[in-house]
């Protein structure tokens, strides 16, 4: 693996940008899709994300921080590690401004210079642990979890609507229309039936056997290994419906970066690994000591600090107040990524 360039991708958003309030207020009043601002709160822990990579990932070849434009007011643009990328500068003109995460993931294999292995993070995920590149990559393949489900069924709520459950469908569909399950298995049975698994997946695989649709995975909200390479092949076979997905705002019925990796696993180019991770949606304020305990816990190699539509404004200032200090106490040293920083970059 140290032949392989490993990049880190990471989205942000700074909601309190009055240009970005002038943009959404001016949109969403035509818009369909979903707008709650819990999309877009700024919990004000992104600095913590970088001191986590250098002091945990310091073989990151190198970090694209993409925005719409407007970076954080301490980064540090001259650290030698740090690729700063604009909306503009590779989603197309037609589907900008936007304020839908999906269109500014389907389109990340556009980004200028990335590698070929690459992990993708949103800004509410950040390592926890020293982790090494083969925790991402082995053999030079993402490595990645595919148990599989038949369980994951749409659920509908008048404050969510049906989250990203339709997405996921459309994901299943979009991948029936290109592979046979049963072809993917017998091409490489011990991915599909090892012991990563474990025994709950095992059974699953027994169940579904020679079925020959995938029905579903089970989904993880962290960080995610790709291959650039997927994206160029799944863009190539499907570019109507990829391009139909980047909507203005997030819409049911769209593709998600979840199509990817689920294409990584109907072409058997994934390394079969369980991941460590932890993640947290936040609610109410008894999140704070669970979120704690996770940070101090080293088997934890990443965790992710999750907003919801149900955190009330007063308990996520309040929730995020306390974990500001927490994450100060363990990452107290600035990055070099940051202004004023270490020059170790």
């Amino acid at each position: 693996m140290k032949d392989i360039k490993i990049d880190f991708v990471v989205t942000w958003l700074d909601s309190n940008d009055p240009e970005w309030q002038k943009q959404y207020t001016r949109y969403k009043q035509t818009a369909t899709g979903e707008k709650s601002m819990a999309r877009f709160r700024d919990m004000n822990i992104f600095r913590y994300w970088f001191r986590a990579v250098e002091q945990y990932a310091p073989w990151v070849n190198k970090v694209y921080l993409i925005t719409n434009g407007k970076f954080p007011d301490w980064i540090n643009a001259e650290c030698p590690k740090l690729v700063l990328v604009k909306h503009e500068d590779y989603i197309p003109s037609e589907c900008l401004p936007t304020f839908n995460s999906c269109t500014i993931e389907l389109h990340m294999h556009r980004i200028k210079g990335l590698s070929e292995h690459f992990v993708y993070f949103n800004d509410d995920m950040l390592l926890n642990s020293p982790v090494t590149p083969d925790y991402f990559f082995k053999n030079g393949l993402p490595c990645d979890y595919n148990k599989e489900t038949c369980f994951n069924v749409p659920i509908y709520t008048a404050k969510e609507r049906f989250n990203i459950y339709m997405s996921m469908l459309a994901d299943i569909g979009m991948l029936n229309a290109h592979f046979n399950r049963w072809q993917t298995v017998r091409q490489s049975p011990r991915r599909w039936f090892g012991p990563h698994l474990g025994w709950k997946g095992l059974l699953m695989s027994g169940v579904l056997m020679k079925q020959h649709l995938f029905v579903g995975f089970s989904n993880y909200h962290t960080e995610q290994a790709y291959l650039k390479s997927t994206f160029e092949d799944v863009w190539s076979k499907e570019p109507d419906f990829l391009m139909s997905s980047c909507t203005r705002f997030r819409e049911e019925v769209i593709a998600n970066p979840y199509l990817f990796r689920y294409w990584q696993f109907a072409q058997n180019k994934f390394y079969p690994r369980k991941r460590r991770f932890s993640t947290f949606h936040i609610t109410q304020r008894d999140v704070i000591k669970p979120i704690e305990e996770a940070l101090y816990d080293n088997n934890i190699i990443s965790i992710c600090i999750n907003d919801t539509p149900f955190c009330t404004d007063a308990d996520f200032n309040d929730i995020m107040k306390h974990l500001n200090i927490i994450f100060e106490q363990k990452f107290p040293k600035k990055s070099s990524f940051e202004t004023n920083g270490s020059s170790s970059c």
